[in-house]
């Protein structure tokens, strides 16, 4: 089997490393795996599918294949128009949520190809606005890399704490991460917690700052310095408005780092309240804050979440991950054949 995997860029982020996990996966079945992409770069992530430098996303440039699988609304366009009866959508976040031109963008979901999703909750969104169901397949870890570094008396009251958060620049395109919401609510933290802490922000786009609150930049450049950055943090937030899933808060569970998040939809498949992360609404720096404080200085629900969500990591594999998708695409290509 051939797959076409339309990317566009390969950039830093959890969209691209979870379609080189695919197409990677895909390799190591024996099929064969192309990616079209606009500039060719291996310096993100290993990839062992053919790279295809192409001058622009146009169907004149998408390569046959037996499935061709985009993931955004601007690889979906090219890629139906040039191999309908080829085309499966896969989808890693509802477009029409927050890009521009979202009927465009809902186009893509209406076309009646099969749609494979991340999520339950985004599986949801795709039925209520289109009325069709797609295969759900959820993302998952590698237990190699990310797993705990020290667990033993991570909780001292006395010592500086670090927080640890991804800071997604929201002038590039990524408002909906919520950075102003997170920084509203460490500039609330700062000024009622009664110990000292710092801020670990991880800046993929440009460095962020935050008014007020002590900080340090980080680039991680592998899934291991990430690990090692979540080993040594005692506590990882995200705050953003919705997720097709997010991987970040469920690395952190796996590496023994308890996790206060908005609810923000994807993440709902293996987040639950005061079992295994802290939740609170989306937009809500407030409640953000809150969720940050009372982990922070309860012992028993720091220790709680932690053992909570060591043990729902352990249940989402990237080697269930990647052997569900490879099926999934198999049994989809075998379906269509006459």
């Amino acid at each position: 089997m051939k797959v076409v995997i339309p990317m566009g860029i390969l950039h830093l982020g959890g969209g691209c490393k979870v379609l080189i996990d695919i197409a990677n996966a895909l390799v190591q079945r024996g099929h064969e795996v192309v990616i079209p992409l606009l500039a060719v770069t291996t310096h993100v992530y290993p990839v062992k599918a053919q790279l295809l430098q192409i001058p622009s996303l146009e169907p004149q440039y998408i390569p046959y294949g037996d499935v061709v699988l985009p993931n955004f609304y601007t690889t979906f366009l090219p890629a139906y128009h040039a191999w309908p009866q080829q085309t499966v959508r896969l989808s890693l976040g509802f477009e029409p949520y927050w890009v521009p031109d979202k009927e465009t963008a809902l186009w893509t979901y209406r076309q009646k190809v099969p749609i494979i999703s991340i999520s339950r909750w985004l599986d949801e969104q795709i039925f209520r606005h289109v009325g069709q169901r797609s295969i759900v397949v959820n993302p998952g870890i590698d237990p190699n890399i990310f797993k705990p570094r020290m667990l033993y008396n991570k909780f001292e009251s006395n010592r500086t704490k670090t927080i640890l958060y991804i800071a997604r620049d929201p002038s590039s395109g990524y408002t909906m991460k919520g950075f102003h919401d997170f920084t509203q609510a460490m500039q609330l933290v700062h000024s009622r917690y009664p110990g000292h802490f710092i801020v670990h922000l991880v800046c993929p786009e440009k460095d962020m700052h935050l008014p007020g609150v002590p900080y340090r930049i980080f680039r991680p450049t592998s899934d291991l310095e990430m690990a090692l950055l979540y080993q040594s943090a005692d506590l990882f937030v995200s705050s953003s408005w919705f997720e097709g899933y997010a991987l970040p808060p469920l690395e952190a569970m796996a590496c023994g780092t308890p996790v206060v998040s908005t609810n923000s939809g994807g993440l709902m498949d293996y987040c639950t309240h005061l079992v295994n992360a802290y939740l609170t609404p989306p937009r809500n720096p407030q409640a953000l804050a809150e969720g940050i404080l009372t982990v922070l200085t309860d012992k028993a629900l720091y220790e709680h979440l932690l053992a909570g969500g060591l043990s729902v990591a352990q249940m989402f594999t990237k080697q269930r991950f990647e052997q569900k998708i490879v099926e999934t695409l198999e049994q989809l290509y075998r379906q269509r054949q006459p």
